[in-house]
């Protein structure tokens, strides 16, 4: 499957508003690709590396899809009971290698 490259950061000086643009919001996270094909998910970053620490991710998101055949552009976080992005646990998890209790796509 063909990769597709992200678009470039841009740092602005001062918000904008634009009806030509689409906002999200952004969970202090791991931008990621989620390249599904096959039966088998394989998470890459903004370098095209592979997210080697995440594989019982990409697992969960090739068993929620399973005939899917897609990218998926999205990010890796890892939010509190509250709601609220904790990146200090995202790290953690990243080291362990554990999979994520809970994964919303």
């Amino acid at each position: 499957m063909q990769i597709f490259q992200p678009m470039p950061l841009q740092r602005r000086s001062l918000p904008f508003d634009d009806p030509a643009w689409i906002f999200e919001l952004k969970y202090d996270g791991f931008w990621a690709l989620a390249v599904i094909e096959h039966g088998h998910a394989q998470l890459l970053s903004r370098n095209e590396h592979s997210f080697a620490a995440f594989t019982d991710l990409g697992k969960q998101i090739a068993a929620a899809l399973p005939n899917a055949r897609a990218v998926i552009d999205g990010e890796i976080c890892s939010l509190d009971r509250r709601g609220k992005p904790q990146f200090k646990n995202l790290m953690l998890r990243r080291e362990t290698r554990r999979a994520f209790s809970h994964l919303i796509c």
